[in-house]
């Protein structure tokens, strides 16, 4: 099988709908391909799951759907990863649509990259509004138009970013280690995107950007949270939501990393955790794959920040 879509879902059922229908629609010019869903739901919504999914997919074996009882982000995908049956993996989130020829272009990309290329990502754009950064206008004295961020034209290096996310299913395991001392230890929601987006350079592997239509990213939107529970993982898994950071801060660069970015860490994520009363914590939930990081890195944490390796 050449692809695999990755999904895991908690309490999404409606946008878990959308989402399957957009990447079946993706799918269609990639043939030998699937979606496979890690559900970590609460019970009642799990039960309630297959009245959204189309049961003639399922039955074929074009979606796969597999329960995890324990709710946790990363063991989510990395089951779901497990089952999955293609070469590559793409990763989405249980609320997005797929850009048209999405799909398609990742996987040419992919067909013609050599074995440097850790991850491929397609641009993303964000369709939600939380409460707290709620606007009636634009700021104009930083930029009068309005920065969402860049997406690229070409295909280029770039450092790091979350999903959507491509890659060989046999590296994601074997070179990358997947979500290591995250899954290990079930953490809660925080960290995932910058582990696995960082340990590419440091394993000697590139992070790429491929220009092709941008697949959306559709909510939180958290008035709406007494109805749709959990949804963004900050309140499963074990220990404080956002200790993932200083974990994955500890794993890919010590204490040093630790250290310059804890007032960082403090302001950011201070509402779900303290770095400083957390520190010893979480050296421990690092320890293990911060001596395997250590035995296989082509580059240290301070090497790729002075080399900069994205820009050559």
């Amino acid at each position: 099988m050449k692809l695999s879509v990755i999904i895991s879902n908690r309490n999404d059922l409606t946008m878990l709908a959308i989402t399957v229908r957009s990447v079946l629609e993706g799918l269609v010019e990639v043939p030998e391909s699937e979606i496979v869903i890690s559900d970590n739901s609460d019970r009642d919504r799990y039960e309630q799951l297959l009245k959204f999914i189309p049961p003639g997919y399922v039955k074929e074996g074009k979606v796969r759907i597999f329960r995890q009882d324990f709710p946790c982000l990363f063991t989510a995908r990395e089951q779901a990863a497990r089952e999955a049956k293609g070469d590559y993996l793409f990763c989405l989130d249980s609320h997005m649509l797929v850009g048209n020829g999405t799909l398609r272009d990742l996987v040419a990309f992919m067909d013609r990259a050599d074995e440097k290329v850790g991850f491929a990502h397609a641009p993303i754009n964000w369709c939600h509004q939380h409460e707290s950064i709620a606007r009636h206008d634009r700021d104009m004295e930083t930029c009068e138009l309005g920065d969402w961020g860049t997406a690229h034209s070409e295909e280029r290096k770039i450092t790091w970013k979350g999903m959507p996310w491509i890659c060989r299913r046999n590296w994601f395991f074997e070179e990358l280690g997947a979500y290591g001392a995250l899954s290990q230890h079930r953490l809660a929601w925080g960290g995932g995107d910058m582990h696995i987006g960082v340990k590419p350079w440091l394993l000697g592997f590139e992070n790429w950007a491929v220009p092709t239509r941008p697949c959306i990213h559709i909510g939180p939107f958290p008035g709406t949270d007494k109805e749709f529970p959990y949804r963004l993982y900050s309140q499963s898994g074990r220990f404080q939501a956002c200790l993932g950071f200083l974990v994955s801060c500890y794993v890919l660069g010590g204490e040093g990393m630790m250290e310059r970015n804890r007032e960082v860490l403090e302001k950011r994520f201070g509402k779900y955790f303290s770095p400083r009363a957390s520190w010893k914590k979480a050296m421990r939930l690092g320890e293990d794959e911060r001596e395997w990081i250590l035995r296989k890195q082509k580059m240290s944490f301070e090497e790729l920040l002075e080399k900069r390796p994205w820009n050559g």
